[in-house]
């Protein structure tokens, strides 16, 4: 079953990304929270820790927020060098960004889809997200950790940890 979602300026949709968000994580066997009709929470399962992932529709501002906690609670005497490190990290990824939610002392890797009138979703459009920040996450969880864990990285050190190899040995 394929369902598509398109989205008009006039709020007009179809069906809510939401609910496809709720079939294809139901297709997945991944564990959700409906929270409501515009809100799903999800656990992602990793090698690295578990995630979770909120998914937001605003219908009013025509757009889909991702926002998924990277399950790293950063102590008050190590705020200001995480947000240095979240600067450096977001300088390295081109989709979204990590914060720091202060509330919480989490950090988070977020993004929002703004749509245009003729911009649709389905289930592999929501199936990529998810896995996009699943792997950003996954990418940068090591990072967050070393640093928060006081294990100091020289820049070289630094730069190794997002090389992306490619090729053959």
């Amino acid at each position: 079953m394929l369902v598509l979602v398109t989205l008009c300026r006039r709020d007009r949709l179809n069906v809510n990304p939401i609910d496809i968000t709720e079939i294809l994580a139901t297709k997945k066997n991944l564990y959700f929270n409906r929270v409501d009709d515009n809100e799903i929470s999800i656990l992602l399962k990793s090698e690295k820790p578990e995630y979770v992932l909120s998914v937001i529709f605003r219908s009013d501002y025509e757009i889909i927020h991702f926002s998924c906690d990277v399950n790293l609670r950063v102590p008050k005497k190590k705020r200001l060098v995480v947000t240095d490190a979240i600067v450096k990290a977001n300088e390295r990824i081109w989709v979204g960004h990590f914060d720091l939610i202060s509330a919480d002392n989490c950090i988070v890797y977020s993004f929002t889809i703004p749509f245009v009138s003729s911009f649709s979703v389905d289930e592999d459009t929501i199936e990529s997200i998810i896995q996009l920040v699943k792997d950003e996450c996954n990418r940068f969880y090591c990072y967050f950790s070393m640093i928060i864990e006081n294990r100091g990285l020289s820049e070289a050190s630094l730069n190794s940890l997002f090389l992306e190899i490619s090729g053959e040995a």
